[in-house]
Formats: C-alpha cells, structure tokens, sequence
C-alpha cells in the first residue's frame, strides 16, 4: 500500500508519524470496503469440487475454522475500539470492527451453504482468550494485529491459491487485502504505542508473546476429524509453513524494538 513519506511534525525522522499512518490505513479500509453479495453466490460454487461428498466435508471445516477465527476477531476489535484514547485509533477501529463483522457474515453464509462438521480448534479458543484477556493495549494490538493478523494473511493467499473459481476464493482474495491492512495499521499503532513504553511493558509483551508461541505452533498443526486423513501426507508443508510464519512473526516484533519469541 503506498503511504507519503513524510507528515508535519514528525517524531521519526523521515519516517510518517505513526497515528498519521494509522489515519491513511483508516482512508484505505474505507475506501477498499466490499460487500458480501459481490462474492458471486449465483455464478460459483461455493467450494472447490463442490460436488463430492468428502470435499464439500474437508471445505466446510477449513471454514468453520475461519468463522472460529473470526468470531475471536470481531470481538478483540471490538475492545480495541471501546479502549484506545487516540481520535485517529478510534477511527480506525471503527472501520475494523466492520471488516470483522463482513468476515463473519461471509463465513457463516458459506457454512450455511455446506454439511455441519464438528471440531473447534481448541489451540485457537486459547489464543483468542489470550487476546481477550489483555492486560494492556500494546499486548493486545501486537499479539492481535502484529501477530495474529499478519500470520493470517499466508493462511489466505493458500486458500485463495487452492480455490479460485469459487465464493471461498473469492472471499479469501479479498481477506488477504483486508488483513494487510490490519497487520500494517497495528505495527503503526503498535510503533506509536511502544514509544515511551518502559522496559517493564517490553518484558510484559514479550512474555506474552513467549506464551502465545506454543500454542500458535499446535493450533497451524491441528485438524479437525474431517481434515484429520490428510496429517500424514501434510508433515512436509506443515514444516514449511510453521518455519515461514515463525521468522515473519520474529521480524515483525524484532522491528518493534522487542525480542522475538520464537528461538529460530
């Protein structure tokens, strides 16, 4: 997303001033805000191989896991809105909340379309009273958006790779831009925030972030009974996957002038 480069009164040398980035995000998710009636409901199938019992199955839970997600995000928007003091993070927040809720609409919408399946992440329910529970906002808005938020968006583009043709594709495609937009608003906010923190708060976080690491491992890793068949041949991928989201979680807190939690 490209941001002026510079803006009156700036703390950072060249770089904007954090709340000032955090502002252009606000313009950006208003401006890129969509509907759910353009994921084409009529003219695509709702999943790929719509037709065969197993993979409309295998398709349903990846997106009951998405809607668990989803329902955790809304929610830790949502406290994020009711408790940043800044005009320009309040502002923001109010154009998250929406995107949560559109995210929301769209899961449950195709989970209507699809067969029942059980099994929640049990990993994901703990993550997300982690991020509930906070005792501050600059755990919430690293662990939340930094983190949480910025990992998401590998998620999605392997969806969207995975199913192009149809609604699930489309709605992926577009999460992959939304939560862009979420990771990027939070390390302004979150750089706006750590200013001043004391040496206190930065242990506070990275402790944090120290016990939300193990269970984001176990939670990439987890299948439900209907996804459970494929473990076996995914032992490689997962490998990959946990490698490439650890060191971009690692960078992402390192810029934050914090210490990384995961031991690479």
């Amino acid at each position: 997303m490209d941001l002026p480069t510079t803006s009156p009164g700036s703390r950072y040398g060249q770089r904007p001033d954090p709340l000032y980035r955090l502002n252009q995000f606000y313009r950006a998710a208003r401006k890129r805000a969509w509907d759910v009636e353009v994921l084409g409901w009529e003219a695509l199938p709702p999943v790929p191989r719509a037709e065969q019992e197993r993979w409309r199955i295998f398709w349903a839970s990846v997106i009951r896991q998405q809607l668990q997600a989803d329902r955790i995000a809304i929610r830790a928007a949502t406290d994020l809105l009711v408790s940043v003091p800044e005009k320009e993070a309040r502002l923001y927040y109010s154009t998250m909340v929406q995107d949560e809720a559109r995210h929301v609409e769209g899961w449950t919408r195709l989970a209507s379309t699809l067969e029942a399946v059980d099994g929640e992440d049990p990993f994901l329910e703990e993550m997300g009273a982690m991020l509930l529970t906070g005792k501050t906002i600059e755990e919430q808005v690293v662990a939340f958006q930094v983190v949480f938020e910025g990992a998401a968006i590998y998620a999605f583009r392997d969806i969207a790779s995975a199913t192009t043709s149809t609604v699930l594709g489309e709605m992926a495609r577009r999460l992959v831009r939304d939560d862009s937009i979420h990771h990027n608003s939070g390390v302004a906010y979150a750089e706006h925030l750590l200013l001043d923190a004391t040496p206190a708060l930065k242990r506070h976080i990275e402790e944090v972030l120290r016990r939300y690491a193990p269970l984001y491992i176990e939670h990439l890793t987890w299948r439900p009974p209907a996804r459970r068949w494929l473990s076996h041949f995914m032992e490689d991928r997962d490998a990959a996957t946990i490698a490439r989201n650890q060191h971009f979680i690692n960078k992402a807190v390192f810029a934050l002038g914090l210490k990384p939690p995961f031991d690479l």
